[in-house]
């Protein structure tokens, strides 16, 4: 099932729908309109409305940098025991060749759980400056090249 929304003309509309006159009270004015066009397979169904009626509200530029940062604080927390144990085997002492797992099991053994996650706080505050002024420049320079509402 696939979904399109593109703009149509107002004599395409006439045309190519016949039962358009139950759309009357819609289809008053010089309101730009679309067509909602749903398929499944070879069957097709459009739907017409004015661009006036919003079909989904967009998140504000600040919601959608939020939304960024917790998620890359989120992946973080998540992924930083793997990248801190990573780091512990590509820094190891040339003679040991422990593994992956290998230096897991040390790490916990010497340091515990807490010592998997040494250094998570400097990491988290740079990760959401950085998320943060990623997501709000992303936010704002869509918005800006897509005020034709086209794509």
């Amino acid at each position: 099932l696939s979904l399109f929304l593109h703009p149509i003309p107002r004599a395409t509309l006439m045309g190519t729908y016949p039962r358009a006159a139950a759309f009357k009270g819609l289809l008053k004015g010089d309101e730009p309109r679309r067509s909602l066009k749903f398929e499944c397979g070879s069957s097709q169904m459009s739907i017409v409305v004015p661009t006036s009626i919003s079909l989904k509200k967009k998140p504000s530029v600040l919601a959608n940098a939020l939304s960024g940062v917790l998620s890359s604080v989120l992946a973080e927390v998540v992924l930083f025991p793997v990248d801190t144990v990573a780091l512990l085997t590509q820094t190891a002492e040339a003679g040991d060749s422990s593994g992956f797992f290998a230096v897991l099991l040390r790490r916990v053994r010497e340091r515990g759980l807490q010592g998997l996650y040494g250094g998570l706080g400097t990491s988290v505050v740079k990760e959401s400056v950085h998320s943060f002024n990623y997501w709000m420049w992303h936010g704002m320079l869509f918005r800006y090249l897509t005020k034709a509402d086209d794509t």
